[in-house]
């Protein structure tokens, strides 16, 4: 029977270097995402805002390691992660269903 991820060595080690390489971007992104809803936001519960701002920053992992695949350079994970901070998870998402729906119809 195969062991789970969380428990074999190599998952720890790739997210300590995902942590490592792209930590600057995501504490970019969670800074400016808490700052952004606590500013414009709705009344939101500090919990609220945690987690949202937490899913950016998990969302620009995510990025910089789609980034690092396609051997792109780094900044265009910085400017992922400021993009993302800015206009906040939701507006992005909204742009990226937009896009995806311009793209299945083509």
């Amino acid at each position: 029977m195969p062991k789970m991820p969380e428990k074999t060595p190599e998952f720890w080690v790739s997210l300590a270097a995902a942590l490592r390489e792209h930590g600057l971007a995501m504490m970019l992104t969670f800074v400016l995402s808490y700052i952004r809803i606590h500013l414009y936001g709705d009344k939101k519960s500090p919990l609220a805002k945690l987690l949202e701002a937490t899913f950016g920053a998990l969302l620009i992992m995510l990025v910089g390691l789609g980034v690092n695949a396609m051997g792109a350079n780094l900044a265009w994970t910085l400017f992922a992660a400021g993009l993302i901070g800015l206009l906040g998870v939701d507006q992005v998402r909204a742009l990226a269903g937009k896009w995806a729906e311009r793209k299945v119809s083509q």
